[in-house]
């Protein structure tokens, strides 16, 4: 008889010898949302016997992850429910495909969160049982799992969007972040949220305005032919303009947009906003989907400088990006293979310092878990490796004000330090590049490049650890600097398109 168990990182992995004295099983088959690393599975094997270790990112194509972004569309209508659905679908391929591998088990399902779609689990067979949690996740509890139930049916839906509505005609009492007012060109504009990731590239001169506020909180706005409303992607859940043809109003593009994402998430949005763009490159994701967009009236055109390259590489900054299940493509397994070559980088390669940069978001209970970095560093005491080190620059995130955007400033330590910057998708490389810092993309899921709409310009791109090394004897050599000079000058071309 087989044994399977299915949990994730938010799980004390030592709470699971309380199984122990249960389990009578020729192998033990462990499947988790996150991957484990060696001393993981060596803790494991030494417990349980012979073992088979499968991640939620090994299981599914890249094929099979952009059909469950797709067919989570047809039937969802908020984009929460969009985000639940991807997560349904996708359990309940990977179940099918585990069932296919193992015909005959005994199933344990020992989390409910973390991309674990919980009653998917329970319909295939598997029995939950409760151990020891990082974090004591809500759906745990019994009223949250009908409240869970209730949201895997659609019956909740009726009932949060009339709340919803009931706040609106009430008063926005809970208009709590900040609105900024401003002028361009002769036209008013108000800002909602935090210009953290935006304002950089705006020429327009801000001023925060409590009077905007005010008003904004007695529900009175400025009709589209007086004013236009604006917020970030990462700050739409700010936007309380009543979604009526009346007001004007703009979600802006605030961080790079993979142009091949097979997420729809854009288009769930009020029928009265529409969408800015940095450039044409950020226009990609939404002509690819069908959906308007314009490139922003009051940009700033964004060159790269040239690149400063160093003699050697003495330090390598790697920066994440945030997982979580606004799309099946990601996977909290993907951050935890960048881990892995980061750390072989480290031990070939003693003399370089890394300067490991975990993404703020990570440590959301919805994310990639609250002992998601704790969990880095304590690989990096165990190995030893005293040239990997986690950053010491990463903004605090807390759980219950948790935010999704932070000043550009908080990566800017650690890029002062840097002589290459290392990453899957994220902003952070087009910032080290800004300061004219080299950097490159990993991508190691052999899954669809998500940085490709950069990398096609030529910049570099790493699908293997021997990529990395390749990059690290290339940096400074002719060839390199000519290729990546070539690269920055067709980035700097397509921001002149319009």
């Amino acid at each position: 008889m087989i044994t399977i168990f299915v949990f994730s990182q938010n799980l004390v992995l030592n709470s699971l010898e309380s199984l122990l004295g249960n389990i009578h099983s020729d192998k033990c088959v462990f499947i988790t949302t996150h991957s484990l690393f060696d001393e993981e599975q060596d803790l494991l094997k030494k417990r349980f016997g012979k073992s088979d270790f499968i991640s939620f990112g090994d299981v599914l194509t890249d094929e099979e992850n952009a059909s469950c972004d797709t067919a989570a569309y047809k039937n969802t209508f908020t984009v929460q429910e969009y985000y639940n659905e991807i997560k349904r679908l996708k359990n309940k391929l990977i179940i099918s495909k585990i069932r296919n591998l193992y015909p005959s088990f005994k199933g344990f399902l020992l989390s409910d969160d973390l991309g674990i779609y919980r009653s998917e689990w329970i319909r295939a067979g598997f029995h939950e049982q409760h151990l020891e949690y990082y974090y004591n996740h809500e759906a745990i509890t019994p009223g949250a799992k009908i409240k869970q139930q209730l949201k895997e049916y659609g019956m909740v839906r009726a009932a949060y969007n009339a709340i919803r509505l009931l706040k609106r005609r009430r008063g926005n009492e809970g208009v709590t972040c900040d609105v900024y007012s401003g002028v361009w060109r002769g036209r008013k504009y108000i800002f909602l949220g935090r210009l953290d990731r935006i304002s950089y590239r705006m020429d327009i001169n801000w001023t925060l305005d409590e009077g905007e506020k005010d008003r904004i909180s007695q529900c009175l706005f400025y009709s589209k032919e007086e004013c236009t409303y604006l917020t970030t992607l990462h700050e739409s859940t700010n936007n309380v303009v009543p979604d009526k043809q009346d007001y004007s109003v703009y979600y802006i593009q605030d961080g790079y947009l993979p142009p091949n994402y097979s997420s729809l998430y854009l288009k769930f949005k009020p029928e009265n906003v529409k969408y800015y763009a940095w450039d044409t490159l950020g226009l990609q994701l939404f002509a690819n989907q069908g959906i308007p967009a314009e490139i922003m009236p009051f940009r700033i055109h964004k060159y790269l400088p040239q690149s400063k390259f160093k003699k050697t590489v003495k330090t390598i900054l790697v920066a994440t990006s945030g997982p979580g299940d606004w799309t099946a493509q990601k996977n909290r397994a993907d951050e935890d293979l960048l881990v892995k070559a980061f750390c072989s980088i480290a031990e070939k390669y003693p003399d370089i310092r890394i300067i490991y940069r975990c993404h703020p978001t990570w440590i959301h209970p919805e994310h990639n878990g609250v002992n998601s970095i704790n969990r880095v560093a304590e690989i990096f005491k165990e190995r030893k490796l005293m040239n990997i080190t986690l950053s010491t620059n990463i903004p605090d995130n807390d759980t219950n004000n948790f935010r999704v955007s932070f000043p550009r400033q908080s990566l800017q330590s650690d890029l002062e330090k840097a002589d290459i910057v290392f990453g899957e998708h994220s902003i952070s490389l087009i910032d080290a590049a800004m300061q004219g810092i080299p950097f490159a993309s990993v991508n190691l899921t052999e899954r669809r490049n998500l940085f490709c709409g950069i990398s096609d310009f030529g910049f570099p791109h790493c699908s293997c650890i021997d990529d990395i090394e390749r990059i690290l004897r290339d940096y400074g050599s002719k060839d390199f600097v000519d290729k990546y000079s070539e690269a920055i000058k067709k980035y700097n071309e397509m921001t002149d398109e319009s």
